[in-house]
């Protein structure tokens, strides 16, 4: 009997051993999926993230990662039921709910985006609150809520007031708002945050706004400025459209 209890006892740390290796492996493909995202090396970052969850699966961090990693692959599906599943893992994991309202929000779900923003500004200990807020506002700006969505983007703004995003949507509230002038002010604002990260967004809502006020120098300037610092510009193609109409008008 004593054999079979030392045999048993034996099996047990050999399952123990086993599981913690897997644990730890799956922590290094966690790490290195983490590292191919900063290193904007998606494919990497899914293949190394699945290959961490197929070692551990009960580890949240993971799936709020592979989430990331689908998600900046513009696989919102895939990117959504992720972070589904590191928040029923883990229901007080704020970071995970706010990238899950994130792509709540580029699938067009605001409401329940909004929802899962209360629960996650709601927790006194997350320490990601201007994200929470970029988010915030993001969603009321896509409900044309613009006054919940200044408000939002203020509170980004005074946490780090050199935020590219939270500037150039704080200036788009402006534009939409058709307070041209206090538009202009501020995305000429957001440009200086935002040329290192290659964003031409403010810039063309710079122009655009110069245009509305009726001063075509400037509006054509800063369509120029696209053209020339953002050779792959989401909104070069646009820029050039409005400088052939600009130009077409002052013949």
């Amino acid at each position: 009997m004593r054999k079979w209890i030392i045999a048993a006892c034996a099996l047990t740390l050999m399952g123990c051993a086993s599981w913690n290796q897997d644990k730890e492996k799956a922590e290094l493909y966690l790490r290195m999926g983490n590292a191919f995202i900063e290193e904007q090396n998606y494919p990497n970052a899914v293949a190394a993230l699945q290959k961490a969850q197929e070692l551990d699966n009960q580890n949240p961090a993971i799936p709020n990662s592979l989430g990331q990693a689908f998600f900046l692959r513009e696989r919102y599906d895939l990117a959504e039921r992720q972070f589904r599943k590191a928040v029923s893992m883990n229901p007080k994991y704020s970071d995970a709910r706010n990238n899950l309202a994130r792509v709540l929000i580029e699938l067009g779900k605001y409401k329940e985006a909004d929802q899962e923003l209360t629960l996650v500004l709601n927790d006194l200990i997350y320490s990601g609150t201007d994200k929470a807020y970029m988010n915030l506002g993001l969603s009321k700006f896509n409900q044309k809520q613009y006054a919940a969505a200044q408000d939002a983007f203020l509170k980004v703004l005074k946490v780090k007031n050199d935020d590219c995003w939270a500037s150039t949507y704080y200036g788009r509230v402006f534009f939409e708002e058709k307070k041209y002038a206090q538009a202009a002010e501020a995305l000429d604002r957001a440009i200086g945050f935002c040329q290192k990260l290659l964003n031409d967004e403010p810039h063309y809502y710079a122009a655009l706004s110069y245009y509305r006020l009726g001063d075509k120098s400037k509006s054509v300037a800063r369509f120029e400025e696209i053209i020339r610092y953002y050779p792959d510009g989401k909104f070069r193609e646009k820029s050039k459209g409005m400088l052939d109409l600009i130009r077409k008008g002052q013949q």
